[in-house]
């Protein structure tokens, strides 16, 4: 019997990987839901556990999703649109936050902070060494500073999460949007690296 996305009456689709694969009960309780359709899943050998390093890593790809969106649309020419700069740097910079604690979470314990530097002081001496090696391979791609540390280019974007979030009530400090994404590549790769990814 075919799965339709449309459910019998009384009853919800369940989706894996954008296909509909059965039915479960259209109960009112979220979470009673959510039980019913992990129990499918798991009924038919497509439940997969996924690790908080994974959670987070998902979390922070979407962030950065969105951010190159509004660079590939509304950023990456002139003129720019003006109304795309705040969310690019909200979005990009909490992603990079993201990717930092998805590394601090594969190597220990995740620090309660919003200060990139301060969580990327935290790493390992060894992830650390892989991130800069990252950022020298890339870093010719791109309109930057070359040949520094990736610490002293996380600096620069160090607060702007929270600045850029409240941009009305100061004055945010200016961003270098080459400088953004090299950051947030560097963290993408050696995040996914990290899980076993592949990019």
């Amino acid at each position: 019997m075919a799965v339709e996305a449309e459910p019998p009456k009384g009853m919800k689709t369940v989706y894996f990987e954008n296909v509909p694969i059965g039915y479960v009960p259209d109960t009112s309780d979220m979470k009673e839901g959510a039980r019913l359709a992990q129990e499918l899943l798991k009924q038919k050998g497509l439940w997969k556990e996924i690790s908080k390093a994974q959670i987070i890593y998902g979390q922070a790809q979407s962030f950065a999703n969105t951010s190159a969106y509004l660079y590939e649309r509304d950023l990456k020419k002139l003129p720019r649109n003006p109304q795309s700069i705040c969310p690019f740097v909200v979005n990009a910079t909490f992603a990079a936050e993201m990717y930092l604690k998805c590394l601090q979470e594969i190597h220990g314990e995740i620090a309660d902070s919003h200060v990139l530097t301060a969580l990327f002081k935290t790493l390992p001496n060894k992830i650390k060494d892989k991130i800069n090696k990252k950022t020298k391979d890339f870093e010719s791609q791109y309109a930057v500073n070359k040949g520094i540390l990736f610490k002293d280019h996380l600096k620069n974007i160090n607060h702007a999460f929270v600045q850029w979030r409240y941009v009305y009530e100061n004055n945010a400090d200016s961003v270098n949007i080459p400088q953004v994404i090299l950051v947030l590549q560097v963290l993408h790769e050696v995040s996914a690296i990290e899980l076993g990814i592949k990019t």
